[in-house]
């Protein structure tokens, strides 16, 4: 089957385009006619030489045609595509439009030379392209000044610039200056194709006069010639399938259109017998944008996949013959069959795939026909790619018409508001002649102000005189409380000791009223040691000396201590205590057990203080990263704008509980600030007659605010001019030299400044069979105990002359005496330093006779061990 191009061109024969050539034999012929043959091979060799050079150089020129079409092509393309870019920023502002812009202003120089070069030899196709240049320069030229314009921020003087239509003028003197070459390269192409056709017909001519006489030797010329003869007719047919595909494409405005004139070009031109054309106006999404000879129930929404989509995807051709199913048939008026063959083909812009050809075959496609397909795929993609940007670009400036519309409607509201504003402008001219009357007003006005803010100034800073006196004042009676609370529990210690001899009356020589006077003597001791201990706790909170020893402590271990204490007295008032651990509550937290079991005993003994019936109960549970022990009761209750009031230092919810109930109204102050320094608080709910639930809520890892622990620096002396020492027995007898013997010849050293307290330590030596020496100097104790090497010392820390813990210190320090075990009995808080200077307990006073005897008890344990020699090998002395 033949194809007739279109236009005036030959229509080239099936054999051409299928790539068939022509073949026959060589007879042989007689001796003579060889040599005459041969002798005529060399003339018409010559002259058939010369003809294939015209064809070729006829072949070379329409090359060179067609490439400059092309150029001019591309030129213009990438004049449009700069312009696009200039218009989608000026009504976008944004950076991504301007791509076109620079991609096309980097190439069109490059386009320029490469085009001067070509029509070098041609002086009027060279002054229409420096014509069409300086147009083109000056085109840029605009764009970049309106660019510049909206970069700088006067987006409207560039839209002005714009309506002024000089962009569009330039443009058109491009698209005339392009047309102009076009043509005259076109003319150019159909005199070169003429002579190329002569040149062809003289060359055949020869070749066939030829041929009658030297048909037997020439075969493989004529071989060589056909073919020659063919890929020219195909090459003669693809740049004429280009330009012609070109042409139709020009002056189409849509995507729909570019792609239906490329689907009938491409229908029209090969031997294709239906197709389509794909546009990706969004990636991985394909449109069908143009047909051929599809039935019109095809819809034009088709999204496709399989092999369109995958040529797409790949960028590559795909050919087969395995053809869909549902492949459309290709119908006419006689019937309908489907295709044999397909093939797949993406269109490219760039480089980049943006759309596909669709073509079905009844037969195997040609190569030239897959060589016209491959040529024209870039020219397709950048024709779809332009379209697209012009409907963009119209789409754009419709957009930029109507608000052009809404800005011409808001300057004539502006100019009624302006009307407006000039009249409140008048009005507020007469407001400002009120006003400066006004101002003078309120100038004396701040005049008044000002001396009044200097009285202020001179108040705030006697206010600030005043804090800082209360300041001082209130760390005198921190201090103040601290000493004295000291001072309060050494008598308190002999009163205490000295009251519980007396209530247990060891002797039975004192009368029933006599034992309960001193047991009345003994509880009102406690509770002025309760008090001493609490004005002291109070002190050291308001101080910030009270520190904070984190440490780890078992949940179920702290609840079994506290109920254990409190146990006996639910059990004399006849009241239910019980204790609940929930299962999610850890089994060990990090606090200060000391500082936590003070603030829960407190809330303890308060609700089995106001509980006459019913029970308390203690409940452990958790609160996200954090534990709650809650003491609940069936007490009095609390009212709820007494809530806050009980929290305050010598306050209780009502006067008359402290009279029924006795107490101080610390507890619950102390417990506060115990609960904030462990880093929780205490939260109360209660209501009258229905009992009270406080709960005591810390963190699984309290803060530490203790100091890093460090041993002590050596004690300093004490100031001069405290009282002599007193040796003997209760700083009676002889100086320390001597005291009661026991009967296994045992001494106990006591170093004390309370002679009354030395008496009740001697007593307790006494009935443990002890030799007793009773001294109140720090430096005749030291010298008593390395001349008579005790079992054991009582120190006191507050000596008059020196510090007890340098007396500790000096005893550990000296080999003849740093085995002794010491045993510290003091008023002041300083265990943590006696400890770790070598004392082997601390109590501080008052103190039970009951712990005396107990440390005395663990010194015989200690004496009456066998003693282990351990023998040091050390170089180091």
């Amino acid at each position: 089957m033949t194809k007739r191009p279109p236009g005036n061109q030959r229509p080239v024969s099936q054999d051409v385009l299928s790539g068939g050539l022509l073949r026959s034999t060589l007879p042989r012929k007689t001796q003579f006619g060889f040599v005459a043959a041969t002798l005529a091979v060399f003339v018409i060799a010559f002259l058939s030489y010369r003809s294939l050079q015209w064809r070729a150089e006829g072949a070379a020129l329409m090359q060179r045609t067609l490439e400059i079409i092309q150029s001019l092509d591309d030129l213009l393309s990438e004049y449009k595509d700069a312009e696009t870019g200039q218009r989608g920023y000026l009504l976008t502002q944004s950076e991504s439009y301007l791509e076109p812009y620079d991609r096309a202003t980097a190439a069109i120089d490059s386009k320029l030379v490469e085009l001067r070069a070509e029509v070098a030899n041609d002086p009027k196709q060279a002054q229409t392209l420096e014509v069409l240049r300086h147009v083109g320069q000056q085109k840029l030229n605009e764009l970049k000044l309106t660019i510049d314009l909206a970069r700088s921020g006067h987006r409207d003087e560039a839209l002005e610039a714009v309506k002024t239509g000089r962009g569009k003028r330039y443009m058109d003197d491009i698209r005339a200056g392009i047309t102009d070459l076009k043509d005259a390269e076109k003319t150019r192409l159909a005199i070169r194709t003429s002579e190329w056709e002569r040149a062809s017909t003289i060359s055949l001519g020869v070749v066939w006069g030829g041929a009658a006489l030297l048909l037997f030797l020439v075969v493989g010329a004529a071989l060589m010639s056909s073919h020659d003869f063919h890929a020219q007719e195909v090459e003669r047919w693809l740049r004429t399938g280009q330009a012609e595909l070109a042409a139709s494409m020009q002056g189409v405005e849509t995507v729909e259109g570019v792609g239906e004139r490329i689907a009938a070009f491409l229908g029209s031109y090969v031997s294709a017998r239906i197709g389509a054309v794909y546009f990706a106006e969004k990636a991985g999404s394909l449109r069908r944008v143009g047909s051929f000879a599809l039935p019109s129930s095809a819809s034009s929404a088709v999204r496709v996949a399989g092999l369109t989509a995958q040529a797409y995807t790949d960028n590559a051709f795909i050919e087969t013959d395995d053809v869909p199913a549902d492949f459309f048939p290709i119908t006419s008026g006689l019937g309908q069959s489907r295709a044999r063959r397909l093939l797949a083909a993406p269109t490219t812009a760039d480089g980049a795939p943006n759309g596909a050809l669709e073509l079905g075959f009844f037969h195997r496609e040609r190569p030239a026909e897959i060589e016209l397909v491959r040529r024209v795929t870039e020219t397709i993609g950048l024709a779809l790619r332009s379209a697209r940007d012009r409907r963009v670009l119209q789409e754009t400036l419709e957009e930029t018409q109507r608000q052009a519309e809404e800005l011409q409607t808001q300057q004539e509201e502006l100019s009624v508001q302006n009307e407006e504003l000039e009249q409140q402008s008048r009005a507020l001219q007469e407001s400002q002649a009120r006003l400066e009357n006004q101002q003078a007003e309120l100038e004396q006005i701040n005049s008044n102000l000002e001396e009044q803010t200097q009285a202020l100034e001179q108040q705030r800073n006697d206010l600030l005189r005043a804090q800082a006196e209360l300041n001082r004042a209130s760390a005198y009676k921190s201090e103040f409380l601290a000493n004295m609370s000291h001072e309060l529990r050494t008598p308190l210690n002999s009163t205490l000791i000295l009251a519980k001899l007396l209530a247990d009356n060891r002797s039975n020589n004192l009368t029933p009223e006599q034992i309960k006077f001193a047991e009345t003597i003994y509880s009102a001791g406690n509770d002025l040691l309760t008090l001493i201990n609490d004005i002291l706790d109070l002190s050291k909170i308001e101080a910030g000396k009270l520190d904070v020893r984190p440490e780890e402590i078992a949940v179920a271990r702290l609840c079994d201590e506290l109920v254990d204490v409190f146990r006996p007295v639910a059990r004399d008032k006849g009241i239910d205590l019980t204790t609940t651990v929930d299962a999610d509550v850890p089994t060990a937290i990090v606090t200060d057990e000391v500082r936590a079991q003070q603030v829960l005993r407190n809330l303890l003994s308060n609700a089995l203080k106001f509980t006459e019936r019913g029970g308390v109960s203690l409940h452990v549970r958790r609160e996200g990263a954090r534990v709650a022990f809650s003491v609940k009761d069936t007490g009095i209750g609390v009212a709820p704008e007494q809530h806050e009031v009980i929290f305050e230092a010598f306050r209780q919810a009502d006067g008359t509980t402290n009279r029924k109930y006795g107490g101080t109204g610390l507890g619950l102050s102390i417990s506060r600030d115990l609960a904030r320094l462990l880093g929780g608080e205490i939260q109360l709910a209660s209501a009258p007659g229905s009992g009270s639930v406080f709960t005591l809520i810390v963190p699984r890892v309290a803060p530490a605010t203790a100091p890093p622990r460090r041993a002590p620096e050596p004690p300093r002396a004490a100031a001069s001019g405290g009282a002599p020492s007193n040796g003997g027995n209760g700083g009676g007898g002889n100086n320390g030299s001597s005291g009661t013997h026991g009967k296994h010849g045992r001494t106990l050293l006591v170093i004390e400044d309370d002679s009354d307290f030395a008496q009740i330590v001697a007593g307790v030596g006494r009935e443990h069979d002890y030799q007793l020496i009773v001294t109140s100097s720090a430096d005749e104790g030291v010298q008593l105990a390395g001349k008579h090497l005790p079992a054991a010392i009582v120190l006191d820390l507050g000596l008059r002359d020196r510090s007890g813990l340098s007396v500790l210190d000096r005893l550990k320090r000296n080999p003849a005496t740093r085995h002794i075990p010491v045993h510290v009995v003091s008023s002041r808080d300083e265990a943590q330093a006696a400890l770790e200077l070598g004392a082997v307990s601390y109590l501080r006073k008052p103190v039970e006779r009951g712990q005396l005897e107990a440390t005395l008890a663990r010194v015989e344990q200690r004496t009456a061990q066998a003693v282990k020699r351990v023998l040091v090998v050390e170089d180091d002395a």
